[in-house]
């Protein structure tokens, strides 16, 4: 073998290495957004790299290399379920559409790979020099490299921003429905490079010299199979997106029935109790008769009526509304049970256009929020407040917090960990209330403490 064939094999070989580790570092990019453990994501890009490494010492398979890809596809999938046993059915997805986007960018650059190829054929110079021949190949895989990466890194971003709910789960019947189109572009993958590779062995050519209208159909059937897929996150978007309104529509509607007869249930104790008090008032005068200017009689009746009317009167929170009034005490009460200092300068805007319920919505969702996060802090608080800004109602509660929640790049909403179906529709329903009223939420958090602005503008105003 001649010197100069051993660079074209070098150059070839280190190309083909660059490639599969580029493309183990796109795959990790990829999922890392569906991935709830980033640090150990890299895994993939890792495991990827390696087993395709591996795959590569041994010659090609017929299907001209669809099956290796698939094997790497498979050993990924692993990982990831590895990594986080949970959502299988979305990495099976998951996995199943990286194998395509492999050949998907392959087709379009290797489309653009054999046309170049027909171009510096054409120039004499190129033809007569074995040099320039060589350094014409060189050139053509690094851009080869470099387009394939550009064109990897915009398809990603592509499906990144239409699979909008990355942390819902995907049901087996949201598979099997997004899997038919999918594995029908994937048997299109397998047929097409089963046929340009048997063409191959039996003419000892490449099709695309012999047919040059090759390279212009199979960039057509690439750009239309990623319209395919990228339709098929469309839909299964779309899907995700009827259930999340229909479920935060019923949860946001149970939860103002709940209010509502909560705070029935609540008056109706306080009308009770004021009953009781009145009665009681009555005893105590009478009792203050009957035994006059006894003084270990006057000193017992004296308590009596204190530790009747702090039990009475430390209940009412008097923000300017029942209602109002009714989550304060409660949340009151259950963050001096968790040892929680709450502090709220809380008034309600009467008058303003604002129905009271949907203002309880707010606050039992983010005051719930607030004290199941700052249970965890060495030193919990959590802070209500509540003013006017222009034609604005603010409303903010800051809570104390250890450590900082990831932050969905979509919704904007930290991340939930719990598994119920029920949980992480509170700052969505928050959300949902506050642009209502024409307005919108806001979030901070520093490691420490965590923020949440509502803004709500005013009847008068709107």
């Amino acid at each position: 073998m001649e010197v100069s064939e051993i660079y074209w094999e070098i150059v070839s070989h280190t190309a083909n290495i660059l490639e599969i580790c580029i493309l183990g570092c796109f795959f990790y990019r990829f999922v890392k957004p569906f991935m709830p453990k980033k640090r150990n994501t890299k895994s993939v890009a890792v495991v990827y790299i390696i087993v395709m490494l591996i795959l590569y010492m041994f010659p090609q398979d017929t299907w001209g290399g669809s099956i290796t890809a698939a094997i790497g596809s498979i050993a990924v999938f692993t990982v990831m379920c590895f990594i986080d046993k949970r959502n299988i059915e979305q990495k099976i997805f998951l996995a199943s559409i990286f194998y395509l986007l492999d050949w998907l960018a392959w087709g379009v650059v290797v489309a653009l790979w054999n046309f170049s190829y027909d171009i510096t054929d054409m120039i004499p110079a190129v033809r007569e020099s074995y040099q320039i021949q060589f350094e014409s190949y060189v050139i053509r895989q690094i851009c080869w490299l470099i387009i394939e990466s550009l064109t990897m890194e915009a398809i990603i971003r592509l499906l990144h921003k239409a699979y909008v709910y990355k942390s819902e789960n995907m049901t087996k019947k949201e598979l099997v429905l997004m899997m038919a189109p999918t594995l029908s572009l994937i048997s299109g993958r397998l047929l097409f490079r089963y046929f340009v590779n048997v063409y191959e062995m039996d003419l000892k050519q490449y099709v695309w010299n012999n047919h040059h209208s090759y390279n212009l159909v199979l960039f057509l059937h690439q750009i239309i199979s990623f319209a395919a897929l990228f339709t098929v996150i469309i839909i299964y978007r779309n899907i995700k997106e009827s259930q999340r309104n229909e479920i935060e529509e019923k949860v946001l509607a149970r939860q103002i029935e709940d209010m509502k007869s909560h705070i029935s249930e609540v008056e109706k104790l306080y009308r009770d109790i004021r009953g009781m008090k009145h009665d009681m008032a009555n005893h105590v005068m009478v009792l203050e008769r009957l035994y006059g200017d006894n003084a270990d009689t006057g000193e017992y009746v004296a308590q009596l009526k204190e530790q009747m009317y702090d039990t009475v009167l430390y209940v009412e929170a008097k923000s300017g509304n029942p209602i109002t009034d009714v989550i304060l005490m409660e949340k009151s009460e259950e963050a001096q049970e968790w040892g929680i200092t709450f502090d709220y300068d809380f008034h309600y805007p009467e008058n303003k256009g604002l129905n009271a319920f949907d203002v309880s919505v707010i606050l039992n969702n983010a005051l719930s929020n607030a004290i199941e996060a700052a249970r965890e802090s060495e030193e919990p608080y959590v802070k209500l407040s509540s003013y006017r800004k222009n034609n604005a109602y603010m409303i903010e509660i800051r809570n104390s917090m250890t450590g900082t929640r990831t932050v969905d790049e979509e919704s904007g909403f930290p991340v939930t960990t719990k598994l119920d179906g029920m949980h992480g529709f509170g700052l969505s329903n928050i959300r949902k209330v506050a642009q209502k009223y024409y307005g919108d939420i806001h979030i901070e958090q520093d490691g420490k403490e965590f923020v949440l602005t509502v803004m709500l503008i005013l009847g008068e105003f709107r």
